[in-house]
């Protein structure tokens, strides 16, 4: 019997592009320029965040998500980021 079934949340349940514009915005850098690295950094195996060292080397994500935060444009997640075919489970 199935007890339980664990997900990877990014890219998976959620869309994660709301908040890759959100990066890209605050970077001041395209957004579609962001979301071609991420591409480039995930097709070759690697973490989304090594998407930001192209932009900004040697970028602290943690200090610059405290950055947000405190500017008020910290990262949010919301039913809206689902994706369409995401549906609750039964318990």
């Amino acid at each position: 019997m199935i007890r339980s079934v664990v997900f990877d949340v990014g890219e998976t349940l959620l869309d994660d592009t709301r908040e890759f514009q959100a990066w890209a915005d605050w970077l001041d850098v395209p957004r579609h320029t962001l979301s071609a690295l991420v591409g480039i950094v995930v097709t070759q195996g690697r973490s989304n965040a090594d998407a930001f060292q192209y932009l900004r080397p040697g970028i602290d994500l943690a200090v610059e998500r405290e950055r947000r935060d405190a500017a008020g444009h910290g990262e949010r997640i919301d039913d809206a980021d689902l994706y369409p075919d995401v549906r609750p489970a039964p318990g």
